[in-house]
């Protein structure tokens, strides 16, 4: 008698979308591929969640996961905005920053449908996305997509075609059965008052089917919730905590608990301070020349937190860089990381560069600009920014693997390897069907690269074999 004879064995893996920003690797891990390469399986879970005070940066952060999805992927999305304020010409503008969909009409092309609560109430969109969600799997052979990792007979493992949603937020998800409170109510009658009950009452059984219907689905989707005093008559009363790094008095506004423990991610927006230069009271990284209005407060540096992490640590803060304008931005964000630690960067505080890519020199006023403009730079802050967290993070994986950044580049370079054609590569896994015309190649790849354990299977010339003499293998991590 063996127990498949009852149960049925769980996939291998669920996929989890490559983001980029320094979320990849604290809520993932490696995988081999079927041509010999590792593959990150972090990012963007089935169920992510957001939350935050107000102006904290909580939406752009949704917007930049949905986005960024779409870009890399050719996924779908659909917007349920539950407070009227989001516009198509807002996700087009933080759309810019994807050469993908730069100047796209997204709406008109069918990649992303944004409804509001004046459209159709919160039960409503619900009962839309669940009778989605099992169509999905009713016709999920007719609609798989490959992924790159495999399976224990050495197969590619296919998934269903992913769609991407976004509630924004969660935190005024309206059901008809509480707008019939307050329609049969005046403000401030005591009938009014279950409005709370059945409004808890009602996310509670939507959250309860969410795992199901997003991971069984292939489904994405992010909450924002938000974040607000707590307000104890009795001082002396226990505070018991819900979450351990959820500091203070700070509790979740209209958002039953289940929401703090069914979320794969549970993002928590911490501080926000604005990044000014304090000399010129400018921005502090400016976007160009012109970019150097006193008092600007489009530059935020806003410190995230993982409250509630199903795939990694719990709890250690990071650094994310933001425009107002613009959206989250991904290349700020890693240099500032790896500028912290003091790590992949040479040069002096005026004029540094990437021990990656040394022949882009940048300064404060530049760095922002030339990140903009040079894709393999943006490809080396991303590989550098990784190193770091594999360090930092004592990512169990590469240990044995790591080294300097300039000694990775001398390495590489001594085997024989082109860095502008490594730099050319992407870092993402993407689905065999959407045939990248980049070629792939992981962080990890490359640090086993220079241990002489892994030949790109794109790599047509020939690598320096006396040069790995000098370097003992390491034993790979499966």
């Amino acid at each position: 008698m063996e127990l498949d004879d009852f149960f049925e064995q769980a996939p291998r893996l669920r996929p989890f979308f490559n983001l980029g920003c320094l979320f990849d690797l604290p809520t993932g891990r490696y995988y081999k591929g079927k041509r010999g390469e590792m593959i990150m399986n972090g990012g963007l879970s089935p169920f992510t969640g957001i939350a935050g005070r107000g102006n904290m940066g909580k939406s752009l952060i949704a917007h930049f996961m949905i986005l960024r999805i779409i870009a890399r992927y050719l996924a779908k999305a659909n917007f349920y905005d539950t407070e009227t304020s989001m516009t198509l010409e807002r996700l087009y503008q933080l759309a810019m920053q994807f050469p993908e969909l730069m100047g796209q009409d997204l709406a008109e092309l069918k990649k992303i449908v944004l409804t509001d609560s004046t459209m159709v109430s919160g039960n409503k969109w619900f009962d839309k996305f669940r009778d989605m969600s099992n169509l999905k799997k009713k016709e999920a052979k007719s609609i798989q997509r490959t992924m790159p990792f495999i399976d224990n007979k050495g197969e590619f493992i296919k998934c269903i075609m992913p769609h991407l949603f976004e509630i924004d937020s969660l935190s005024m998800f309206i059901t008809d059965s509480v707008d019939a409170i307050y329609d049969k109510n005046e403000i401030g009658d005591s009938a009014a008052n279950t409005d709370a009950l059945r409004s808890a009452a009602a996310k509670t059984q939507m959250l309860m089917q969410l795992p199901n219907l997003t991971a069984g689905a292939n489904n994405y989707l992010i909450a924002t919730a938000h974040v607000g005093d707590k307000h104890q008559l009795d001082q002396y009363a226990p505070d018991p905590k819900k979450l351990a790094f959820l500091k203070g008095k700070n509790v979740f506004k209209n958002v039953p608990e289940k929401f703090t423990f069914l979320t794969n991610n549970l993002w928590y927006c911490n501080t926000v301070t604005v990044l000014q230069n304090k000399a010129t009271k400018a921005p502090e990284f400016p976007a160009g020349p012109d970019d150097n209005l006193e008092g600007d407060t489009d530059l935020n540096l806003l410190v995230l937190q993982n409250l509630r992490a199903k795939a990694g640590p719990t709890g250690m803060p990071f650094e994310v860089i933001y425009s107002q304008r613009e959206g989250l931005l991904v290349g700020m964000t890693e240099f500032n990381y790896c500028k912290f630690f003091k790590y992949g960067i040479g040069g002096h505080d005026r004029a540094y560069y990437m021990e990656l890519c040394p022949e882009i020199t940048m300064q404060r006023t530049t760095v922002r600009g030339k990140i903009r403009d040079s894709e393999r730079l943006q490809r080396a802050m991303e590989i550098t920014s990784e190193m770091c967290q594999m360090e930092n993070l004592g990512f169990v994986q590469t240990r044995g693997y790591l080294m300097e950044p300039k000694d990775l580049y001398a390495k590489i370079k001594e085997l024989g390897y082109n860095w502008d054609e490594i730099l050319d590569t992407r870092g993402y896994w993407d689905f065999e069907e959407n045939k990248n015309p980049k070629n792939f190649l992981s962080t990890f790849d490359i640090l086993r690269m220079a241990k002489g354990e892994y030949t790109p299977y794109w790599y047509k010339g020939k690598v320096n074999i006396s040069a790995l003499k000098a370097t003992e293998p390491a034993k790979a991590v499966a």
